[in-house]
Formats: C-alpha cells, sequence, structure tokens
C-alpha cells in the first residue's frame, strides 16, 4: 500500500488498483484534495470503486438534464413530530411542499461529503443537494439549510457496461429523498403545541376519572372510607396511615412512581401531604415531589433541571414546578418505570 503523498506525480506513480489491477495516476494538484485515479479515468464496472465513480458521476448528469429540462421536482417533506407525554406518547404526521425557485448551482466536481448542487427553495431557505450511492454515511447538512439527496443502490456490474443499461438503472432505482427542512412555515412548532395541550387534556380527564371511580368504590363498599380530612384538629388514626422514610412528606395512602435513570439514580414520584383541614383528593391545587431512591445519593440536589422542580435539601426532596413537566422529563429518560402503593417493591430495580 502506498500512500498519495509519498509517490511521483501522474502516472509516474507507479502504482495499481488494488481491485482490477489496472494502471492509476496520482493527481496531486492545488485545487482538489490529493487522489488516486483510474489512467485516463477509465473507471471499469469490474473495480467497485471506479464502478462507484462512474454511477455517481453519471446520477449528477442525469440530475442536471432533469434541472434543465423538466425541473428538479421534489417530493413533499415528510416529518413525524412525536412527544412523550404523562400518560401517553403522542405523535402528528406533517407534510409541506417546497420546490426550487431561481438558478441552481452545479458542482459536479464534489466529494462524496459535500453537496453536487445549491438553489433556493420558495419557503425561503438554501438547499444542498447530495448524491449518495450504495450505503454510504448520510452527509453533514449545514445550519439552517435544508438537505435533500439522490440515492441508488449499487448495479450489477452488467448494467454499467454500457450507458444507457445505466441511465436505465439510475430512472428505475434512483430515489430523490429529504433529508431535513428548517422548520421555517412553523409547522413544526404549531404541532408539538398542539400535542403538548391534547397531553394535558388526556391528563386531565384520567385525574378527574380516577377521582371519579374513587369515589364511586367508597360508595359502594361497606368498608368506612378513610377520612375526608386529616391535619390539625383531625387527626389520622396510626393504624390508618403509614408512613414511608424514603417518601418525606408524602400523602396518606397514595400511589408512588418510580424512575430508575441510571445505575445510581432514581427517583420517587408521589403527592405530598397538604396541612390543614383539607381534603386532599378533591384540592384543585395538589403539590407533588420527587425523592432520591433509595436515598439521597451524591450530587442529588442538582441532578434535576430547574425546569422540573426546587431542590429542598433540609426536606431531603424537589419540589415539583408542575407535575406533568416532570413527568415528561423522567419518561424520556427512563430505563425501569413502576407503580405501586409501597415503595419498598422498587427495591433492586
Amino acid at each position: 500500500m502506498r500512500f498519495i503523498g509519498e509517490v511521483q506525480r501522474g502516472a509516474d506513480c507507479g502504482c495499481a488498483c488494488p481491485e482490477c489491477a489496472k494502471p492509476l495516476v496520482a493527481r496531486q494538484g492545488s485545487a482538489n484534495d490529493w487522489h488516486f485515479a483510474h489512467e485516463a479515468s477509465q473507471e471499469r464496472p469490474e473495480c467497485r470503486a471506479g464502478a462507484f465513480n462512474m454511477l455517481r458521476r453519471l446520477a449528477i448528469e442525469l440530475l442536471q438534464a432533469r434541472s434543465q429540462t423538466s425541473g428538479l421536482l421534489l417530493p413533499p417533506y415528510q416529518q413525524r413530530v412525536s412527544i412523550a407525554g404523562a400518560l401517553v406518547n403522542l405523535y402528528e404526521d406533517l407534510q409541506w411542499h417546497a420546490q426550487p425557485m431561481g438558478e441552481v448551482q452545479w458542482n459536479v466536481r464534489a466529494a462524496a461529503h459535500e453537496p453536487v448542487a445549491r438553489m433556493r427553495l420558495d419557503t425561503g431557505v438554501e438547499l444542498q443537494l447530495f448524491v449518495q450511492v450504495d450505503d454510504a454515511a448520510p452527509p453533514a447538512c449545514e445550519a439552517g439549510c435544508a438537505q435533500a439527496v439522490y440515492r441508488c443502490r449499487m448495479p450489477p456490474a452488467q448494467a454499467l457496461r454500457e450507458r444507457h443499461t445505466a441511465e436505465q438503472y439510475l430512472e428505475q432505482h434512483g430515489e430523490l429523498l429529504w433529508g431535513h427542512h428548517p422548520d421555517t412555515l412553523g409547522q413544526v412548532a404549531a404541532a408539538r403545541a398542539r400535542l403538548e395541550a391534547r397531553s394535558r387534556r388526556i391528563y386531565g380527564n384520567w385525574l378527574a376519572m380516577a377521582d371519579a371511580n374513587a369515589g364511586a368504590a367508597a360508595v359502594a363498599t361497606d368498608v368506612a372510607p378513610p377520612p375526608l380530612f386529616y391535619g390539625p384538629g383531625t387527626p389520622a388514626e396510626p393504624a390508618e396511615v403509614v408512613r414511608h422514610a424514603c417518601a418525606p412528606g408524602h400523602a396518606p395512602n397514595v400511589s408512588f412512581t418510580f424512575y430508575r435513570l441510571s445505575a445510581t439514580e432514581a427517583w420517587l414520584l408521589y403527592l405530598l401531604e397538604r396541612s390543614g383541614p383539607v381534603d386532599w383528593r378533591n384540592a384543585a391545587e395538589k403539590h407533588y415531589a420527587l425523592a432520591p431512591y433509595p436515598g439521597p445519593f451524591e450530587g442529588w440536589a442538582q441532578a434535576l433541571p430547574d425546569t422540573v422542580g426546587v431542590a429542598d435539601v433540609a426536606a431531603g426532596i424537589v419540589r415539583c414546578r408542575v407535575f406533568l413537566d416532570a413527568v415528561t422529563y423522567l419518561s424520556r429518560r427512563t430505563l425501569v418505570t413502576r407503580s405501586g402503593r409501597d415503595p419498598a417493591v422498587f427495591a433492586g430495580l
């Protein structure tokens, strides 16, 4: 194996293609990156490297001809917007049209990782067009630009022996696909806002239904329901309230949700106890907390962002700002999630 900087320029390099054994020339110019090329640019179908270059060059020619005759028609842009809700994961499929306008700037000698054409779209952004053969890595797109890719798989060697068969193969198997389009029209942001509003409605309906079912079950049973009010003047019987040290300040008879975020980080999410003669099941304002499980770990007070809650170091909890925001943050990152009345069942998860 010889490197391009170790050999003489041109055909004097004395190198041959490792795949087809044909002579190579060393391109050591000042305009392009140094590279080896087949002698007289005679790529051969039996040489994979040569066939790759040949097919890519022909695809660029076809795209140029298409642009000059019928125009470079782009398919509709499609994007799925999804969010992880408190109870369900929601998504919405978007689609909009974006087409070239004005002159197309071609770079037919672009490297495989560079755009072969640039053009302005009627959506107000610049489009970078790439050509990819086989399973090439996706090209990087400049910030604020749209990206489209003309992609085709490597054909059998027979398909590259004559020009018309190669062109026919590209027409049948080549695809013009979208890679990315910035949200210049605001459709993605609007869809995400709709999904978040829908997630809040679903969760609100679920809470209302759970409270209604709990009330109906209490009426239907012969067992006396737990006291509606607790706090000063209405102490609960010790037998009716079980306290769990790993969940400081939890309300009585509540359910706990366990989130395992990593091997060293886990949290309990639960409803906090209210002070005073208030029926916490019917209270309009409910406060939730996150407690490190099974106990405080190093750095727990700084482990969650401010958007989730504020750490109360003295109490040993993170007081949630908005319940739904806390659930959304944890749901997107959790490795294990469980719910139950007794936090002890989460041990070892």
